[in-house]
């Protein structure tokens, strides 16, 4: 069961546009580059533009709050290390997968860093998000390998189906469901998805992404979303009939550990309180957000 997010629009004419701020320097060196937009003015016109359309149909606070060019993924503890990963594995196919992936600028960020494109997989169930990012990026004659679908769909991701064995590449651009890829994948990138769901989807998606992973060492499902110091239901006051379920960090390993044996990966989460881009004011006026960075990682 997905949350309730029962949200009143941002105020009129607010904006969050990060790419002026010189923290952000390197996002910005990158849009310019990818979208071959060189003018900073002219980038910011053309990401307004689309950031509008985004959030005409996708009102999620993390769209209005332009999360979608921040680099979550590159600017995660984990990208260095796996970095290292495909550096030591260049002759493998290291499948790099995006769940969640909106308009797949992070993935698209992700091939920047020399990870094979033909790798790379943005999973999403509304097409019109990776058409968005087609328009943002000003790319479709650079196509992604994307799927469209529902994980939590059987015809999708059938949990009980066997493992299908082969030891050749799969070919991301023409996958008819998401069985295939059961143990192929070495990285699993899930950023502010498990807050979208209740406590039961959250475990089932947590179990559906480790039979995904890959058994090679170093192979890891990591991401980011809101949490709580205190495990269970969130509400805010000032917005009747708005509920999720946040996680603390105990909370967030002792499900992994239910789904892994301990002794088998690696389990890291940190709560990090939100600064002036990352607070969602309109929502949130006073208290702080706590947003949880995690990775689980094979042994």
């Amino acid at each position: 069961m997905s949350v309730v997010m029962n949200l009143p629009a941002p105020p009129e004419g607010t904006c969050n546009y990060p790419l002026d701020e010189p923290a952000y320097e390197s996002q910005l060196a990158f849009f310019k580059c990818a979208t071959r937009i060189h003018d900073s003015e002219k980038l910011k016109a053309h990401l307004l533009r689309i950031q509008k359309k985004i959030y005409e149909r996708f009102r999620y606070p993390c769209v209005w709050n332009f999360d979608f060019v921040r680099g979550k993924v590159i600017n995660h503890p984990l990208f260095p290390e796996i970095l290292t990963f495909k550096k030591e594995r260049q002759e493998e196919q290291n499948i790099f997968l995006d769940l969640g992936a909106s308009v797949a600028s992070d993935v698209r960020q992700v091939i920047s860093e020399g990870w094979k494109r033909e790798d790379i997989l943005a999973i999403e169930i509304d097409q019109e998000a990776i058409n968005l990012g087609y328009e943002m990026f000003i790319d479709s004659d650079r196509p992604i390998p994307c799927f469209i679908g529902n994980i939590f769909d059987p015809n999708i991701f059938d949990p009980t189906k066997a493992l299908e064995k082969t030891s050749s590449r799969i070919d991301l651009f023409s996958l008819k469901d998401m069985n295939l890829l059961k143990r192929r994948v070495s990285f699993i990138s899930c950023h502010y998805l498990f807050h979208l769901f209740d406590r039961d989807d959250q475990e089932r998606l947590a179990n559906y992404c480790a039979l995904l992973l890959s058994d090679e060492p170093g192979s890891s499902i990591f991401g980011t979303h809101k949490g709580s110091r205190e495990q269970g239901p969130q509400s805010l006051d000032h917005l009747p009939g708005t509920y999720w379920y946040n996680h603390s960090v105990e909370s967030w390993v002792q499900m992994w550990e239910n789904i892994f044996n301990p002794e088998t990966v690696k389990i890291v989460a940190e709560l990090k309180e939100s600064n002036s881009q990352t607070q969602y004011k309109f929502l949130h006026p006073s208290e702080k957000i706590l947003w949880m960075s995690w990775s689980v990682t094979r042994l």
